[in-house]
């Protein structure tokens, strides 16, 4: 049986130590299209961590049936991640 994850990929840091993680990964119960649910759900309601981060517009765009890209519009910048739905292909223990 196929074990499903949605990720969230985002910058974490400040400054010049900013760099691009996965700051979250949900388990999911039930099978893809269940993923496919949750995910949609992160990329309309997630919001990344970071202090200059206002209630501005958000972009959400849809790459293919298991990734979104979405933007948000903070007080400074513009901040963006991104949320795929992932197989779980292989796990050593």
């Amino acid at each position: 049986m196929s074990e499903w994850r949605v990720l969230v990929e985002e910058n974490l840091g400040q400054g010049s130590g900013k760099s691009w993680h996965i700051s979250e990964i949900y388990e999911v119960e039930g099978g893809q299209p269940e993923a496919r649910s949750i995910a949609y759900e992160l990329a309309m309601r997630h919001v990344p961590q970071h202090p200059t981060l206002g209630g501005g517009e958000r972009a959400v765009y849809r790459i293919n049936e298991d990734m979104w890209l979405t933007m948000i519009q903070g007080t400074v910048r513009r901040y963006h991640f991104r949320v795929t739905v992932a197989e779980l292909f292989h796990k050593n223990s």
